[in-house]
């Protein structure tokens, strides 16, 4: 009688295993991962064998050229590994330091939360482009009946007197801008125009009553425009 090869009977052994697992827990209590967790363990098994992969790609990619540039010192994979790791880290600081500027060049439109931000409920993300053009046309009216008042002059500044304060408020943060020195009635000038915190396209108010929307680029040619008359 002939005697199996004892490394073909090991290697026998995981696949009796596999074929017999569902049978041997059948009836029996069997403890499993939750959907939060088992997506969890997925996300981190992809980051860690993304992070392996590209620190491979690394040595390779650095000691090819190695043979170039001389002076380049061989590269091993541990290395690769906390190179790999340090460049992360100052990616994620810089990235860190970029969302906190966010913040001071876009006051009110975000929140902190954690080490970093997101947009605050009810901020211009939340705005539709008609909720946002209603709201200059109510501001357009007030500021109309406020000129008819003071011999068609524009108000010298937002919160002034006669002017609810909160319809000068955009709703995305911060507060409408107005060039004082436009007359309301007439022309094709800005009078009004939306904060930074609209982000995008901004909607503005001419001095003839419409309002249109316009790009970063066209809105501050628009004003350096009338700076210059």
């Amino acid at each position: 009688m002939t005697v199996a090869n004892p490394r073909h009977a090991a290697a026998l052994i995981p696949l009796l295993w596999l074929a017999t697992l569902g049978q041997a827990s059948a009836g029996m209590t069997v403890i499993t991962l939750t959907d939060i967790a088992r997506a969890r363990l997925d996300a981190l098994s992809f980051f860690l064998f993304a992070y392996l992969f590209i620190s491979w790609l690394v040595k390779l990619l650095w000691n090819y050229l190695g043979k170039t540039f001389t002076a380049l010192p061989k590269l091993n994979y541990r290395r690769a590994l906390g190179l790999v790791f340090l460049s992360g880290m100052m990616f994620y600081v810089v990235l860190t330091m970029i969302s906190g500027a966010r913040e001071v060049m876009t006051p009110g439109a975000w929140e902190k939360q954690g080490i970093g931000y997101r947009t605050r409920e009810g901020g211009v993300a939340y705005l539709g482009k008609d909720e946002r053009r209603s709201a200059l046309r109510e501001l357009q009216e007030a500021i109309w009946a406020y000129a008819k008042q003071h011999g068609g002059k524009a108000p010298p500044g937002p919160l002034v007197e006669g002017i609810t304060p909160e319809l000068w408020q955009f709703r995305g943060g911060g507060l409408y801008c107005l060039m004082s020195d436009v007359r309301p009635g007439g022309g094709r000038e800005v009078l009004v125009y939306e904060p930074s915190t609209a982000g995008g396209r901004r909607f503005i108010l001419l001095a003839d009553g419409n309002i249109e929307d316009r790009d970063e680029g066209t809105l501050k040619s628009d004003l350096e425009r009338q700076f210059r008359k």
